[in-house]
């Protein structure tokens, strides 16, 4: 009667074993990015009592007769379920979700890669994005961004410091649009250059002398510029809108002398600087800018679908200063779970295909948001009552083998 117990004892183990999967799934339920697992059983080895035998012309064929060799059930594997759990919104701009394929990439303090699906990070105290548990989201500096050239090898932490700052940069050049009144005898607008220590310098771009366009309809006017208590027009050219566009014709440039430790700020202007500008007979409403700013501290940052974290600045400015990379693999399932919501390549997963987010089969990125546990209540409910039902089974045919060795037993006393 021991094979009936053997086999009972298998089955009786892995039921249990299923209830412990079960069990995580459900102790796991509100765990951000947690990916339920599932069992599978298999038929273990079967022992071959006697062959099969073919049909002859005399007989029928014959059956082999096998049972269960000692166990009759085996755990085939714990596969893991890695499809998108629901996002879920916080409103915290460092908590970053998938939406689609791919995994976040960490730092682990000790040096090696990870790879997770639960965005809950926030910023240390030296502004480097982290998860809970310290290990440092990577991705790609200002830099690498800028040139375009993400790829696996030349990642970076990704950092936020909390003193950012947007450098001055003075202006270099200048656009102009709106009308030029035709009928005018001479018109200015003011424009606000910045020097290299980000300080505005007000100036007025001058437009006088109209005189008709030999060139065709239209006017043709010098144009010069004032600096704040100058009032004879340095002159820097000629515009000319007998042609659509105007043609601008140099003869200098708007010169403003070093001060203050700060640099000389040239401004050479061109003919694709006035594109925008006309000179119909119609009342004159022009507007003039020049690039360059003062120098600002950062107020905020937001990070967009594609991983790129963009900073917000008190000059009214934005930069870009990295962006989030994520990475796929050839088939998830393989990852090796090492906790903490953390998974390691292991040898049936594939290299880590890793890239910028919402490009190929990578997914994008949602800011503010988290995604939930993808465990179903309902279908962990159900198999737990598969296993219980399983387990009492078992135990049933324990109890019977039991019952009928003790009947053997007394028989012979």
């Amino acid at each position: 009667m021991s094979d009936p117990m053997y086999a009972a004892i298998s089955g009786l183990n892995a039921s249990q074993d299923m209830l412990g999967v079960v069990g995580a799934n459900i102790a796991n339920v509100g765990t951000v990015g947690y990916k339920s697992s599932f069992m599978t059983f298999e038929q273990a080895l079967q022992q071959t009592l006697s062959g099969a035998s073919a049909p002859t012309a005399t007989a029928g064929g014959i059956n082999p007769v096998q049972e269960a060799a000692g166990g009759a059930v085996n755990v085939a594997g714990v596969q893991i379920n890695t499809n998108e759990g629901t996002l879920e919104s916080t409103g915290v701009n460092t908590n970053l979700a998938i939406q689609g394929n791919g995994y976040f990439i960490v730092k682990t303090p000790q040096g090696g890669l990870a790879y997770t699906r639960a965005g809950d990070f926030s910023l240390d105290a030296n502004g480097n994005l982290v998860d809970p548990n310290g290990n440092i989201v990577l991705g790609w500096s200002n830099a690498t961004v800028k040139s375009g050239s993400q790829t696996a090898t030349n990642m970076v932490p990704m950092t936020i410091p909390p003193n950012q700052t947007d450098p001055a940069t003075a202006s270099t050049n200048m656009t102009f649009s709106g009308n030029l009144n035709s009928g005018d005898t001479s018109d200015s607008i003011p424009v606000t250059l910045y020097n290299s220590q980000g300080k505005q310098v007000p100036i007025d771009i001058t437009f006088t002398n109209p005189t008709p366009s030999t060139t065709g309809s239209g006017m043709q006017w010098d144009v010069g510029y004032t600096t704040s208590g100058s009032s004879t027009p340095t002159q820097i050219g000629t515009v000319d809108f007998g042609t659509t566009p105007p043609t601008y014709t140099s003869t200098g440039s708007i010169n403003i002398p070093a001060s203050g430790g700060a640099q000389a700020i040239t401004v050479t202007l061109s003919s694709k600087d006035f594109l925008n500008l006309t000179d119909y007979a119609m009342a004159t409403q022009m507007t003039a800018t020049a690039n360059g700013n003062a120098a600002g501290t950062m107020e905020n940052f937001t990070i967009g679908s594609d991983g790129t974290i963009t900073g917000s600045f008190s000059n009214g400015g934005t930069m870009v200063l990295g962006q989030v990379g994520l990475a796929n693999f050839a088939n998830p399932g393989g990852l090796l779970n090492i906790g903490k919501n953390l998974w390691q390549q292991s040898p049936n997963s594939g290299q880590p295909l890793v890239g910028t987010a919402s490009t190929g089969q990578l997914g994008s990125i949602a800011a503010g948001e988290l995604e939930g546990s993808n465990v179903s209540l309902a279908n962990q409910f159900v198999n737990m009552i598969v296993a219980q039902e399983g387990y009492q089974a078992n135990s049933k045919v324990i109890t019977v083998a039991q019952t009928l060795d003790n009947t053997l037993v007394n028989m012979v006393q």
